[in-house]
C-alpha cells in the first residue's frame, strides 16, 4: 500500500510555517528598511559556529562574518547606544541565525527605545524563537498596554497566542476582533481567524473568514488555499474553484496545481489526475511528489512498466523517499523480477526501518 497523501495534505501549521513571518511590523523603521514576506518565520537558516577557543574571540569572529554585520558593528563603536543600528545588526544575526546576539542587540534596541513598535516586534520575535513564548508575549502585551491601536501587534499577539504549545484560541480571537474594528478591511486578520477557528474545529466559521479574506484581498493566495483544502476533505469539486482562484493570484508554487492533481487522484478521476500531474512534471520535471503519485496510479491501473519507470524518476529525485524504492519493487515483484523486488523492498527498510510491512514482504518473497 502506498503513502498516497505524501505532499498533499497540509496542516494549518505547515501553512503557518510557510506563509506567515510573524515578524510583520519589524521591518518599517527608514533606518531598517526590510521587506515584509508572509512566509518562512520558522524557515530561517541556521548558522553555525566555530567552537571558542583560547584564541579565539568568537563575537568578533561572528561580526566579520558578514559585511553587514560587520557595518553596523563598526557603526556601533561610533555610537553604542543607536537603537536603530542595534536593531539592525540584530536582525542581521537574526537572518544569520545566530538567536543568541541576535536577542541581546534587540534587547538593547528596546531598552534604549521601547516607543518603537519595530523593535517591540523584534524583541518578541526572537524570545519567541528561542521557545521563550511568555516573555515574547509579555513584552507585546506590555506595548500593547501603552499603545493599544497598533495593528501589527495586535495581529502578532494574536499568532503567538494561536501559536503556543496549548493555543489560547479566545485571546487570539480577541486581538484579531480589535484588529478589525480598526481596520474592518484587514486581510490579514480574517485569514488568522480562519486558521484559528480550522484548527479549533469550527470549518463553518473557518469558511467564513477565509472567504471574508479574499472579499477584502482576492489575491490572498494562503486563504484561497485553505478553502480548497477544506472543501477538498469533504470531497467538495468547489475545491478545484478555489484552487484555481490560489493559481489565478500569480503564485509561482506548485501547491495548487499539485493539491487539484491529488483531489482527482482522490476521487478515483484517473484521467485528470494523471492530466494534471504531467502539467507539473512538465514545468518541473525534478517534482519527486509528483513521479511518485503518478507512479502510484499507474500501478493502481496496472500500468506497470509506466509505473516502475516514474517511481525510479521519483528516486532519482529523492533517493530517500522509502515508499518509492518500496513501489520499484512492487513493480519489479509483478514484473516477475524477484531478485530485484527484494533489493528495492530492502533498500526502502533500510532507509525507514519503522515500514515493519516491507520486513513482511521480504519475508514472504523469500520464503516463495
Amino acid at each position: 500500500m502506498f503513502n498516497s497523501c505524501i505532499g498533499v495534505k497540509i496542516s494549518q501549521f505547515t501553512y503557518l510555517c510557510s506563509m506567515q513571518n510573524r515578524r510583520l511590523g519589524i521591518y518599517v523603521l527608514a533606518v531598517a528598511l526590510l521587506a515584509v514576506v508572509i512566509g518562512g518565520v520558522f524557515a530561517v537558516q541556521k548558522g553555525y559556529f566555530k567552537k571558542e577557543t583560547a584564541t579565539t574571540d568568537t563575537l568578533s569572529a561572528i561580526r566579520t562574518i558578514t559585511p553587514e554585520i560587520e557595518q553596523y558593528s563598526l557603526a556601533l563603536q561610533q555610537d553604542s547606544l543607536n537603537a536603530g543600528i542595534l536593531f539592525n545588526r540584530a536582525n542581521a544575526y537574526f537572518d544569520y541565525g545566530n538567536l543568541k546576539y541576535a536577542l541581546e542587540d534587540f534587547a538593547m534596541a528596546y531598552t534604549i527605545d521601547s516607543t518603537q513598535a519595530a523593535y517591540a516586534l523584534g524583541y518578541s520575535d526572537c524570545l519567541f524563537e528561542m521557545s521563550r513564548a511568555q516573555e515574547a508575549i509579555e513584552i507585546l502585551a506590555s506595548y500593547q498596554a501603552r499603545y493599544p491601536s497598533n495593528p501589527d501587534i495586535l495581529l502578532n499577539l494574536a499568532i503567538d497566542y494561536f501559536l503556543l504549545p496549548e493555543p489560547k484560541y479566545q485571546l487570539a480571537i480577541n486581538q484579531l476582533n480589535e484588529l478589525l474594528r480598526l481596520d474592518i478591511q484587514n486581510a490579514p486578520a480574517y485569514f488568522y481567524k480562519g486558521l484559528i477557528y480550522k484548527e479549533s474545529g469550527d470549518t463553518t466559521k473557518a469558511i467564513s473568514n477565509f472567504q471574508a479574506c479574499t472579499e477584502v484581498d482576492p489575491d490572498y493566495y494562503d486563504a484561497w488555499m485553505q478553502l480548497g483544502l477544506i472543501f477538498a476533505d469533504r470531497g467538495d469539486p468547489l475545491a478545484i474553484q478555489y484552487y484555481d482562484n490560489a493559481i489565478a493570484t500569480g503564485d509561482t508554487s506548485r501547491e495548487a496545481a499539485y493539491a487539484k492533481a491529488k483531489f482527482f487522484q482522490d476521487k478515483g478521476d484517473v484521467d485528470k489526475a494523471i492530466n494534471y500531474y504531467r502539467q507539473i512534471i512538465i514545468r518541473n520535471p525534478q517534482d519527486a511528489d509528483a513521479l511518485y503519485n503518478l507512479a502510484t496510479i499507474y500501478f493502481g491501473i496496472d500500468s506497470v512498466e509506466k509505473a516502475f519507470r516514474y517511481f525510479d524518476l521519483s528516486v532519482k529525485q529523492s533517493p530517500a523517499k522509502a515508499y518509492a524504492h518500496y513501489g520499484m519493487g512492487l513493480c519489479a515483484e509483478k514484473l516477475g523480477r524477484k531478485q530485484e523486488a527484494l533489493t528495492y523492498f530492502q533498500q526502502a527498510m533500510n532507509l525507514d526501518p519503522e515500514l515493519t510491512f516491507i520486513q513482511e514482504k521480504i519475508d514472504e518473497l523469500k520464503a516463495q
